[in-house]
């Protein structure tokens, strides 16, 4: 019975994308350009690119499903260099120079107050003439997000709490491995990973299962409460020095093949940035208790006077207020999050 409502309820949603998704576009028309197996998902939500496909934005090489959800990673900090699909012409263009139609009768992407833009004018116009709307640039419709944000988010917990996750719960339990949430960066990633745990049917319902998860967080205990443990003979991949010699300072990748070990998180960034790949299960040690926790869930303290094995170096911490401590005792200058880590950050130790 609970598999029939399923794929009933899998089916209404899939009907309703064939019938009423304005913002889907054929696959061969859809124009991704994030890397890695979550390449087609947006970060921020896990909502498939190709079917929010007319509302798409991209910044800093992400990719999103909609405005709402770039304001929600910049912050609400305008994004001067971010780009937008041109809804006539499929192709992205710089959003500084598109005109966008807000508030029109075609459906919004994570709001309420729909957002399309145009390359040209008078398709703008064209389209405000069939769908009515507002004309600006790209600024005032981010103001426009940015204002409806805390609104929408609202509304779309009010949503997911009455359908997505009972529903989310029951497919997870009845047809997944367990999963620790926190392990990977992003929904998106941590979508990509149900796949190869669950038995699902659809997207519709490997989205649930994300969207469940990441909002409940829901992780299992014993990786937050152990210790990374070293092999005496680990060395690590980048400086070459034997890892377990340094237990305070330990990270770790692990991945089907092997674990890899590093004496540092600028080892470890360094040997992922050398890899140009994503690897979803990566640790490092809180600074102060040196347990094992997430890497993307870590705050990490820059410019310090405390030195790791080899010098300067990325100090994590499970929590902000226990980073922002350790950064006034010891004359920190920042504190980042993993998905700020950039070669150019490494560069600057």
């Amino acid at each position: 019975m609970f598999k029939k409502i399923i794929m009933l309820f899998a089916l209404c949603i899939n009907l309703s994308f064939a019938a009423e998704m304005f913002q889907t576009v054929p696959e061969d028309k859809a124009v991704l350009i994030q890397s890695g197996d979550a390449k087609r998902y947006c970060p921020n939500c896990g909502m498939d690119l190709v079917k929010f496909q007319k509302t798409s934005h991209a910044h800093k090489d992400h990719q999103y499903c909609s405005i709402h959800c770039l304001v929600e990673d910049t912050k609400g900090v305008f994004p001067k260099d971010a780009k937008v699909i041109d809804t006539q012409n499929l192709g992205f263009i710089e959003a500084n120079s598109a005109f966008y139609v807000v508030g029109s009768s075609k459906p919004g992407t994570m709001t309420m107050n729909s957002q399309y833009a145009f390359a040209h004018e008078a398709d703008a116009k064209a389209f405000q003439a069939e769908n009515g709307g507002q004309i600006m640039r790209f600024e005032e419709a981010y103001a426009i997000a940015k204002e409806d944000f805390a609104k929408d988010l609202a509304m779309l917990k009010n949503k997911r709490e009455q359908t997505v996750y009972g529903m989310g719960e029951k497919l997870y339990t009845n047809g997944c491995e367990k999963v620790d949430a926190s392990a990977f960066s992003t929904v998106a990633n941590l979508k990509v990973g149900l796949k190869k745990v669950c038995r699902l049917e659809s997207e519709a319902q490997y989205q649930m299962v994300a969207l469940y998860l990441w909002d409940h967080k829901e992780v299992t205990t014993k990786v937050e409460d152990e210790k990374i443990i070293v092999p005496k003979d680990a060395k690590c991949p980048v400086c070459g020095m034997f890892v377990a010699k340094y237990p305070q300072w330990v990270a770790l990748i692990e991945t089907p093949e092997k674990n890899i070990y590093f004496d540092g998180v600028k080892d470890m960034m360094k040997y992922i940035f050398s890899q140009k790949k994503n690897f979803e299960n990566i640790y490092v040690s809180d600074y102060y208790t040196l347990k094992k926790i997430s890497a993307a869930k870590a705050f990490y303290v820059i410019g310090s006077n405390v030195y790791g094995p080899m010098g300067t170096e990325l100090i994590p911490f499970v929590s902000e207020s226990d980073a922002t401590a350790f950064m006034k005792d010891h004359s920190g200058k920042r504190i980042l999050r993993f998905q700020d880590i950039s070669e150019k950050t490494l560069k600057s130790l």
